[in-house]
């Protein structure tokens, strides 16, 4: 299978539960979610991929675990050829277009890339990926989170923590697609002065980024990234007290809002894994 033909199959490989009662959003949270119709007939089978298997309920069930202030929306639209996902605070939405999901399906290998990233994880990890680092924006907003540093870096590191706490499988799909789609847009990024002064760091950075904090989050689970050279010896050494300060911030700043005590990490673990599988 090639294309779209493929993208409704990969999509439900990622999910273990009948699509029946995937993704079912608590009634308490105040998350909604809004597929709209594309107008070009080659993102249909985006729209009815991506609806079937409730896409957008799924991340929206894991932000469901904080207490938002105020409702926040999901959206899928067409964007009028723009490869984006953004958090609105206007309107308190994410967004997320049909030609940013895409171009990821025209990225992914057809069937695994020489590193052993299969075409299903090249396709789901990026997606997840880019909800969750947009929920991050949206959670900073909502819930006036006060950021040192760069947004679009803290925004990623929230991301990535809360895929690592998925199930092993799920956060495995998670760094091997993402850290692909990093590595496969780096390609083609400019290295010019103007690059320097966006908001966003180089793909390179957000790969070696995300890499770091998937080893330092458990360097036995993760250490073919150092043992294939994927992650520099000398970043690894600093990887896991990476890992712990995001983890300490995340737990001062964001930890206070979650419907539990994220203490120890573990019962947060539980819950994420039965927001994202529910």
């Amino acid at each position: 299978m090639r294309g779209y033909d493929l993208l409704a199959a990969l999509l439900a490989a990622s999910l273990t539960t009948s699509t029946s009662v995937a993704g079912a959003i608590p009634s308490r949270a105040r998350i909604h979610v809004v597929y709209t119709p594309p107008k070009s007939p080659p993102f249909r089978s985006i729209y009815d991929a991506m609806r079937q298997h409730r896409v957008l309920e799924r991340v929206g069930t894991i932000v469901s675990l904080v207490r938002l202030p105020t409702r926040l929306t999901y959206r899928l639209k067409e964007c009028t050829g723009e490869l984006n996902a953004w958090y609105a605070p206007e309107s308190q939405s994410v967004t997320i277009c049909y030609e940013l999901i895409d171009s990821i399906v025209k990225s992914a290998p057809q069937t695994k890339s020489p590193a052993g990233v299969t075409r299903q994880d090249a396709i789901r990890g990026p997606i997840f990926q880019i909800l969750l680092h947009e929920s991050g924006h949206a959670l900073f907003d909502l819930l006036q989170v006060p950021i040192l540093g760069r947004e679009e870096d803290a925004a990623d590191q929230v991301a990535s923590l809360i895929l690592l706490h998925l199930g092993p499988a799920d956060t495995r799909m998670v760094v091997k697609g993402g850290g692909y789609y990093f590595a496969t847009v780096a390609k083609d990024e400019p290295a010019d002065k103007g690059a320097f002064a966006d908001v966003h760091g180089f793909s390179w950075q957000r790969f070696y980024n995300l890499a770091c904090l998937a080893y330092g989050s458990d360097r036995k689970r993760y250490r073919t990234i150092v043992n294939n050279g994927y992650l520099p010896k000398e970043r690894a050494e600093g990887c896991e007290e990476e890992y712990q300060q995001v983890a300490f911030a995340f737990r001062k700043l964001i930890g206070p809002h979650l419907r539990m005590r994220p203490n120890g990490g573990a019962r947060l673990r539980r819950a994420l894994c039965s927001a994202f599988r529910s």
